[in-house]
C-alpha cells in the first residue's frame, strides 16, 4: 500500500470547515485498501489509507512470529490463577474488543472491578494507557491485569511456570525471540506486539475522507460538522485520526469523585477525577460509556454533555451546556456510528485461534 503523496487539506462541508486532515491529494482510495489488506509474510502490521505509521519500540520490534505468541496468549486462560479467564474474556473481538455491554469486568472468583474495561482498538498509536494513564507503554499495559488481583489474580512464578511445562508454547516462544526461554518480559512484548495489530481503519467515516462523498448519510454529515464546530466542540478531546487528544480530561461525570483517576497515578489533587480520552474509533459497539460505564447509550452521554456536566471542581473548561437540538443529537450519534468498522470485528488474524 503506498503511503506518499499525503497533504494536509482542509474539507469544507456546509460552508464549515470541519477539520484539518491527513488525506490522499486528489485520488480514490479503492475498497481493498481501506478493508485492511491480508497480512503480508514480512509485516504484520497493516496500516489503512490516511493513517501515519505508529511508533514501535526499537526493543520489540513487530514480527509475525511475535504477533501470533501474543493471540494465543490474548486467548490463553493459563493466564489467569484459576485457568478460568483470559485478556478475551473481557475484550471481545465483536464489540471491538470491550466487554461486550458489561458495566465493569468480573475477574476470577466473581471479583467486581471498579472500571470499565476499555476497547482494543488503535493501541499502537497511544501514548499511555489505562483510563488513568498508569502504564507508559504497552508492554506494560499487556502484563499489569495478569498480576491484577482483582482481573486475572495471578503471579509471574506460576503463569512463566504454567507456560514453561507447554512444548506448545515453549516452541513459539522459541519462534517469536530466537529460543525458549519464557519470562513475564516476554509475555508482555508479544501480547503487545499482537495489539499493535488491532488498528481500525476502514469504517465509512474513512471511506468518506478518501474521497467517497457517498460514503455518509445526511445526517452523518451534519453530525460531522456539530462534532467538529465551535459550537459542540467534540473535538476540543477527540482529535486526529484516533479520535483522542491521549490527554485527561475530568468531564463532569460527578460532583466528587470517589474514583480518584489520574490522581491516583500523580498525586496532584488537580487531577482528581481526570481519566483519560477513550478514542471513539467503533464506539457504537462498545457501550456503556465513560470509565464507570454509567452510561447505556451514545444518547445519555450527549445527554450528559447538553447538561454541561456536574460542575466539579476539576471539571474541565471544555464541558460547557450545549445549545443543541434532538435532532442534533440524532445526528451526532450517526457520525459517530459511521465511524463503527465491521470490518474490524471480523478478522480472522484478531479472532480466537483454532486450538484455543
Amino acid at each position: 500500500m503506498a503511503h506518499s503523496g499525503w497533504f494536509t487539506q482542509r474539507f469544507l462541508i456546509g460552508g464549515l470547515s470541519v477539520i484539518s486532515v491527513l488525506t490522499l491529494a486528489s485520488c480514490q482510495v479503492s475498497q481493498t485498501e481501506l478493508n485492511m489488506p491480508p497480512l503480508s509474510q514480512a509485516d504484520p502490521m497493516v496500516i489503512p489509507a490516511g493513517f501515519p505509521k505508529p511508533a514501535i519500540p526499537t526493543n520489540n520490534p513487530v514480527t509475525p512470529a511475535k504477533v501470533e505468541l501474543g493471540r494465543q496468549l490474548f486467548y490463553e486462560v493459563q493466564l489467569s490463577r484459576d485457568n478460568s479467564k483470559s485478556c478475551a474474556s473481557c475484550h471481545s473481538e465483536a464489540a471491538s474488543f470491550s466487554d461486550a455491554g458489561n458495566t465493569v469486568s468480573m475477574g476470577v472468583f466473581n471479583q467486581r472491578g471498579s472500571r470499565n474495561a476499555p476497547a482494543l482498538v488503535n493501541l499502537a498509536y497511544d501514548t499511555t494507557f489505562f483510563w488513568d494513564g498508569r502504564a507508559s507503554t504497552l508492554e506494560d499495559q499487556a502484563v499489569l491485569p495478569i498480576l491484577n488481583p482483582v482481573e486475572l489474580s495471578s503471579d509471574s512464578i506460576s503463569v512463566v511456570a504454567k507456560l514453561s511445562s507447554n512444548t506448545f508454547y515453549k516452541a513459539l516462544f522459541g519462534q517469536a525471540f530466537g529460543d525458549e526461554q519464557i519470562t513475564m518480559q516476554r509475555i508482555g512484548m508479544a501480547l503487545a506486539s499482537f495489539e499493535r495489530t488491532m488498528i481500525s481503519g476502514s469504517s465509512d467515516y474513512d471511506r468518506f475522507m478518501a474521497g467517497d462523498s457517498s460514503a455518509l448519510s445526511k445526517s452523518a454529515l451534519h453530525g460531522m460538522q456539530l462534532f467538529n464546530s465551535k459550537q459542540v466542540n467534540c473535538v476540543g478531546c477527540h482529535s486526529g485520526v484516533n479520535f483522542t487528544d491521549n490527554n485527561y480530561h475530568s468531564t463532569g461525570l460527578a460532583q466528587f469523585y470517589e474514583d480518584q483517576g489520574r490522581q491516583d497515578v500523580t498525586r496532584n489533587p488537580q487531577d482528581n477525577g481526570k481519566f483519560r480520552t477513550p478514542s471513539l474509533r467503533n464506539v457504537g459497539l462498545t457501550a456503556p460509556y465513560m470509565h464507570d460505564g454509567s452510561f447505556a447509550t451514545l444518547d445519555t452521554v450527549l445527554g450528559h454533555y447538553r447538561e454541561g456536566g456536574k460542575h466539579n471542581q476539576t471539571q474541565d473548561q471544555l464541558i460547557q451546556r450545549l445549545n443543541i437540538s434532538d435532532q442534533d443529537v440524532k445526528d451526532i450519534i450517526a457520525f459517530l456510528n459511521s465511524l463503527t468498522d465491521k470490518n474490524f470485528t471480523q478478522r480472522k488474524e484478531f479472532s480466537k485461534p483454532a486450538n484455543q
